[in-house]
């Protein structure tokens, strides 16, 4: 009898005895208790940063839908007037509401380089320019677009007859590993390189295009202005 009394007053202490699970919530819910104002506080941060990223993230699509709307309706005007500097005074105001408002927005990036497109097309050569070479700021991790820009920047310095620098950008599309257009760069430097006086080198770039780009539009091209 005394041994089963010994061993219900052992199981009843190891009943009393809180395991580490209970310990731990006992302690939070100690600690809850204590620091109910401060935990709240945090919650009630928490949620706010919550709904504050929600908004942010909102607005962003908003802007970035309502820039996308714009510039599509924009480029549908532009496609309807034929006269180049008839359409460019048609869509400049359009244009400026989207640099405006929404210049952070990838549809507003794009726009940049439509529009330059347009001023170049209606012979506003430095208003392109000047556009393309925001535009280069805002496509700088994308090599496609780079190198898109890159050509376009040395096309329009051409046009403005600044071939010392529109060499600067095709030189630039060459030396790149990975960039396109290299085809039409090297011919490009062919052009500058001639009407510039330097015949030998002018070849060279010529040549260079039919040795390593059979393929190339630009090649028969070359291949006449070495024969």
């Amino acid at each position: 009898m005394a041994k089963q009394q010994r061993v219900s007053n052992d199981r009843r202490r190891e009943l009393e005895e809180l395991d580490p699970f209970q310990e731990n919530l006992i302690k939070t819910l100690e600690y809850v208790k204590t620091y109910k104002k401060q935990l709240l506080l945090i919650g009630l941060g928490f949620v706010s940063v919550i709904v504050i990223f929600s908004v942010v993230i909102f607005n962003i699509k908003s802007s970035e839908n309502k820039a996308s709307v714009l510039l599509s309706e924009t480029l549908i005007k532009y496609n309807k007037i034929e006269d180049p500097k008839e359409a460019y005074l048609a869509v400049e105001n359009n244009f400026s509401k989207l640099f405006e408002d929404f210049s952070n927005t990838d549809a507003g990036k794009m726009a940049k380089l439509k529009f330059a497109k347009i001023c170049y097309n209606s012979s506003n050569f430095q208003k392109a320019f000047e556009l393309y070479k925001d535009a280069l700021s805002d496509f700088k991790n994308e090599i496609s677009m780079e190198s898109l820009i890159l050509s376009a920047l040395g096309r329009t310095c051409f046009a403005l007859d600044n071939f010392k620098e529109a060499e600067v950008y095709f030189k630039k599309i060459i030396n790149k590993k990975d960039a396109l257009l290299k085809d039409e760069a090297f011919f490009s430097l062919g052009i500058i390189a001639e009407k510039t006086g330097d015949k030998n080198a002018s070849h060279d770039f010529y040549k260079k295009i039919v040795a390593e780009y059979p393929d190339s539009p630009y090649k028969a091209l070359a291949q006449n202005e070495i024969e």
